[in-house]
């Protein structure tokens, strides 16, 4: 006997989805979450005269910048809700977290300590 097609389930649309990955909530958890590990990196570098420590400090330094640029590239790029201008300015201080405080202090530090 003939049985009907199945019905397959509506789905919500991918961008309900993506937006739920990067709400308000997340990006402001992601931001303070990595402020606050660039500033203990920060600290734990500043404060220690023992190289292998100051690696460690580099290390959580590092990763709040990751986190923070992370947060703001990708806040900027998939919140289409967002006012477009706010939007430019989310992605272009994630590009100059990035370059001004992940790349360029790191490459000068690496140079002075081989």
């Amino acid at each position: 006997m003939y049985q009907p097609a199945y019905q397959q389930p509506v789905h919500r649309p991918m961008s309900d989805v993506i937006r739920g990955l990067v709400s308000d909530t997340v990006l402001v958890l992601a931001v303070g979450l990595a402020l606050l590990l660039t500033w203990i990196g920060a600290l734990i570098w500043g404060f220690s005269g023992d190289p292998d420590v100051q690696d460690i400090g580099m290390l959580f330094r590092s990763f709040g910048v990751l986190i923070l640029s992370g947060a703001l590239l990708l806040g900027g790029l998939l919140r289409q809700d967002m006012d477009k201008t706010l939007r430019w300015g989310m992605m272009l201080s994630g590009v100059v977290v990035l370059v001004a405080i992940g790349f360029w202090a790191d490459f000068w530090w690496l140079l002075n300590h081989p």
